[in-house]
């Protein structure tokens, strides 16, 4: 106890210098936490916006499906599917999709389509396919369009190459869950740009209430689209899912094996992310190293004294220790304070990011880029875990060479 309270004062007595320590400390700390913050945000935006592009965060899907996509491998939403989906308080929403290969033909032009059955007034929560619409309107919301001619809403270099033009009548083409081979007119209401040039020129959008008789599908579809509230719920509410849809011989796939080239290019980013944080952890202890040294030896005539006094020589060091371990606890608190703030700053008022980029991403159907950041307890938790580590290493040299004074060198230390 005496020595914590020799410590405690030894470190106000001077201020100055004791201030130096804990600003280099807190420095650490807080670019620890806004760098990992930041770097999570940019992640977690990415992923959104891919998310919303298409697939959603989460599918309910038959086993096998995301691999190898067929009409026979799809199932009717049970009454125990729907109550598992709308008791999960982390779910924001869920929209059934089919997915059908086909043909659309306009006059002498015929070109082979990929088709997405839709539910257009539940597909607002998991997508942003409706704002991706470039010219006319996307799929009507109301239910009274559905006895008259099915629309369609097909990509806009899909339109180009039909040589149509919004309003035209299509014929699509299509197979069916039994295997007959049927076909429609569609009538053109639009035309979408994603960003996606495959999907751009394959890709259409119809009514799921439209196709599922035409594919003689029933009830039947090929995935339930879900979207989360929070990135951090994915893994959470997939497991939950899975426990329930087991026995319903249903899985349920989250957004990393939905996009795995995403996932791929992500993980890769996150290694990238991992070495700078590395290199700028190095420097940073290095700069707490010089403080922590500077601190010490300007004070090693005092430490010759008290030596010569009798102190004992191991006694010293713990009570320098305990003084160091109040400016590290101090300088991590003041940082977390600082991170956070930061952090939750740049979270509400993201930092836009316009010209040439901008119209870029804009070109290839994300939102405006932009720097943002991700506050996590889990996050606060690993950067102050990593300074601290940092901070205790970067004292072992200056308590070492604590360790190694001589009473007569220490007096004499100029």
């Amino acid at each position: 106890m005496l020595l914590i309270q020799i410590a405690w004062r030894s470190l106000w007595r001077n201020r100055r210098r004791s201030s130096l320590v804990i600003a280099a400390i807190t420095f650490a700390a807080s670019l620890t936490m806004i760098k990992m913050n930041v770097d999570n945000g940019t992640i977690f935006e990415a992923i959104k916006d891919a998310a919303r592009l298409s697939t959603g965060f989460i599918q309910i899907q038959k086993p096998g499906y995301v691999n190898n996509p067929t009409l026979q491998k799809s199932f009717v939403v049970s009454p125990e599917l729907k109550r598992a989906i709308e008791s999960n308080l982390s779910i924001t929403g869920a929209s059934p999709r089919i997915e059908a290969d086909g043909l659309l033909s306009h006059k002498e032009h015929s070109i082979g389509v990929v088709i997405m059955g839709i539910s257009p007034a539940s597909e607002k929560s998991i997508t942003d396919f409706q704002n991706k619409v470039s010219a006319g309107r996307f799929l009507s919301e109301s239910t009274s369009q559905h006895s008259g001619t099915p629309e369609i809403v097909v990509g806009y270099r899909l339109l180009q190459n039909l040589k149509a033009k919004v309003g035209d009548s299509v014929v699509v083409l299509c197979q069916g869950f039994d295997g007959v081979l049927g076909n429609m007119f569609a009538r053109i209401v639009g035309t979408f740009r994603t960003g996606s040039d495959e999907f751009d020129r394959m890709g259409a959008f119809m009514d799921i209430v439209d196709l599922q008789p035409f594919l003689t599908m029933d009830d039947r579809v090929n995935a339930v689209a879900i979207s989360v509230g929070k990135m951090d719920d994915v893994a959470e509410v997939t497991s939950q899912l899975d426990s329930t849809l087991e026995p319903l011989g249903l899985v349920a796939v989250p957004w990393q094996e939905l996009m795995p080239q995403m996932d791929q290019t992500l993980k890769f980013k996150q290694s990238g992310d991992f070495v700078f944080m590395i290199i700028l952890l190095v420097v940073v202890g290095f700069g707490i190293l010089n403080a922590v040294l500077m601190s010490v030896t300007e004070r090693f005539r005092e430490y010759g004294v008290v030596l010569s006094l009798g102190m004992q020589q191991e006694k010293l060091v713990v009570t320098v220790a305990i003084e160091t371990l109040f400016m590290i606890v101090i300088g991590i608190v003041l940082g977390n304070l600082l991170g956070v703030g930061i952090s939750y700053y740049i979270s509400v008022h993201p930092i836009v990011i316009g010209g040439n980029l901008e119209q870029i991403y804009k070109q290839y159907g994300f939102n405006v880029p932009m720097i943002t950041s991700h506050v996590s307890t889990a996050t606060s938790v690993l950067a102050s875990s990593t300074v601290l580590i940092i901070s205790f290493a970067s004292t072992f040299y200056p308590l070492w060479r604590v360790l190694r004074l001589e009473p007569l060198k220490g007096i004499r230390y100029t």
